[in-house]
């Protein structure tokens, strides 16, 4: 694990998924890269809980920019796609679909 751009934990060898909840932008994802390299391991994946499909730094998705970037897949749980469904199918939610549709119309990829 990184904490404050240092390794706590085992010694990292081989090849080493990163995990997150969610990736906002490139940035954590460079940094723990960098730090998976620099202790002479693999960095060879991210798996993120949610996959909020919110636009990077151009016209491609956070996600979409971190796979370009560094030429491993990040896989997601679940993505905002399925969290819609979800709302959608439980009318007690309503509320929570509309932010949620507010906040695609405004982050979201197109």
């Amino acid at each position: 694990m990184a904490k404050g751009g240092v390794l706590v934990g085992a010694p990292m060898i081989g090849c080493v998924l990163i995990a997150y909840d969610v990736i906002s932008a490139s940035t954590s994802v460079c940094e723990s890269v960098e730090l998976i390299k620099n202790s002479g391991a693999i960095p060879s994946g991210v798996v993120i809980a949610l996959d909020r499909m919110e636009r990077g730094m151009g016209e491609l998705s956070a996600v979409q920019e971190v796979q370009q970037m560094h030429g491993f897949s990040v896989t997601s749980i679940i993505n905002l796609d399925d969290l819609v469904e979800f709302l959608q199918q439980h009318q007690e939610l309503s509320l929570y679909h509309y932010a949620v549709e507010r906040y695609r119309a405004q982050y979201g990829i197109k």
